[in-house]
C-alpha cells in the first residue's frame, strides 16, 4: 500500500505551511504573554520584599522604644497601694471593727509612703517598721501594738503585721 502524494498539491502545503506558521506565532505569543506576566510578578514581589523589610525595620524600631520605655518605667514604678495583713487576728478573737480601726491607724501612719518610687520605699523600710512597732495604737478603751513580720513591695506595698496587746 502506497501513502498518495498529497504533499505535491499546492492547497496541502499551504495547508502545513499555515499550521507550522500558526504554531510559531502561538509560540511567540506565549512567550511574550509569560514574560509579560513573570515581570508583572517579579515587580509586584520586589515591591512585596522592600515593604516587608521597611516593616521590619519599623517593628524593630518600636521594640527597642518599648523595652527603653518599659526599662525606664520599670525604674520610675511607684506605691500605688498599701494592704495590712494580720496574722494572729483569729487567735486573738477581735472583731470587725476593732481590726478595721487597727488598720485604718497604721495605714494613716503610712500614708506618705503612697506615691513614692519602690526604690525610695525599699530603702526606708525600716523607718516604715519602726513607726508602727514604736507607735502603741488606741482601739475603744483597749491599746494595742503592731509587730511587722514580712513586707512585700511592687506597685502594692503588703504588710503582714501581729498585733499584741499592750500593757
Amino acid at each position: 500500500m502506497r501513502v498518495p502524494p498529497l504533499f505535491e498539491r499546492r492547497t496541502v502545503q499551504r495547508f502545513f505551511a499555515g499550521i507550522i506558521l500558526g504554531i510559531l506565532l502561538g509560540w511567540f505569543f506565549f512567550i511574550y504573554q509569560y514574560g509579560q506576566v513573570y515581570e508583572g510578578l517579579i515587580f509586584r514581589l520586589s515591591e512585596q520584599e522592600a515593604t516587608i523589610e521597611s516593616l521590619e525595620k519599623n517593628i524593630e524600631i518600636l521594640v527597642s522604644e518599648q523595652k527603653k520605655l518599659n526599662e525606664e518605667n520599670q525604674k520610675d514604678l511607684t506605691v500605688q497601694d498599701i494592704q495590712i495583713h494580720f496574722l494572729n487576728d483569729r487567735r486573738l478573737r477581735l472583731n470587725q471593727l476593732t481590726l478595721l480601726d487597727l488598720k485604718q491607724q497604721a495605714l494613716n501612719e503610712l500614708q506618705d509612703v503612697k506615691r513614692k518610687d519602690i526604690e525610695t520605699v525599699h530603702n526606708m523600710r525600716q523607718l516604715m517598721k519602726s513607726t508602727l512597732e514604736n507607735k502603741v495604737f488606741p482601739v475603744g478603751e483597749k491599746k494595742y501594738q503592731l509587730i511587722v513580720r514580712e513586707t512585700d513591695l511592687f506597685t502594692t506595698l503588703h504588710i503582714y503585721v501581729e498585733i499584741v496587746p499592750s500593757s
